[in-house]
């Protein structure tokens, strides 16, 4: 399988206090992986930097051999995606929220409309495209900022817990279409979460993460 990332000596902190520490860890792409571990593992930081949300403190990232440090954000953003715990959502309707990316994007506003509202019926929110985002319960929004992300068909799409305020039925929706999204475009996911069962069930790959570091023999070896 071709890698995806590979992160080599990677260290992080926030105000001198160490959140990671990974000598290497290698991740597959055109496939689901997750991230495990305890709150304060360092899965939400690691998941920033494969966004490139956060720059590395010391050591690299290689997307696909590259060195991230040499490509432009604009680039590298046109190819990730993430998707936050809490999503930050716009003033404004549901629709409005998942043209956003569209629009950066520069694609014509018939075609960006018609693409958010696919997205919209795919995440199963369809009726509540000309809700207020204000409206919206935890779920929802998680939901919306999903298709929002969806609907910019990116290589690589980055979950922060993704299913911790949806409910049963919506989490079988949302393993389906994940699956559905890597299976039939060749892209990849990787997911934060704490529920092991939940990873066995959807994942190809896992990574441990414990204080920081990387636990899996497999994928953190060279």
């Amino acid at each position: 399988m071709i890698p995806l990332f590979q992160l080599e000596n990677l260290q992080f902190a926030y105000k001198k206090k160490p959140v990671l520490n990974i000598g290497h860890l290698k991740i597959t792409a055109g496939i689901i992986t997750a991230l495990l571990g305890k709150n304060g593992a360092g899965k939400s930081t690691l998941l920033k930097l494969l966004g490139f949300l956060e720059k590395p403190q010391q050591g690299k990232i290689f997307l696909f051999d590259k060195d991230s440090a040499t490509t432009s954000l604009f680039t590298l953003r046109k190819r990730v995606v993430m998707v936050s715990q809490k999503p930050y959502l716009l003033r404004g309707t549901v629709l409005d929220n998942a043209l956003l990316g569209l629009k950066f994007r520069s694609l014509p506003i018939a075609s960006a409309k018609k693409q958010a509202e696919q997205t919209l019926e795919q995440v199963g929110i369809a009726s509540l495209r000309d809700a207020q985002a204000a409206s919206l319960s935890g779920g929802e929004a998680q939901k919306v900022a999903l298709a929002r992300a969806l609907a910019l068909q990116p290589e690589v799409l980055l979950l922060d817990e993704p299913f911790s305020h949806l409910d049963q039925a919506s989490i079988r929706h949302i393993n389906f279409l994940i699956q559905q999204y890597v299976r039939q475009n060749n892209h990849t996911v990787i997911f934060s979460t704490h529920n092991h069962q939940h990873a066995t069930e959807i994942a190809d790959e896992s990574i441990f993460l414990d204080s920081g570091k990387c636990v899996d023999m497999k994928l953190c070896q060279k």
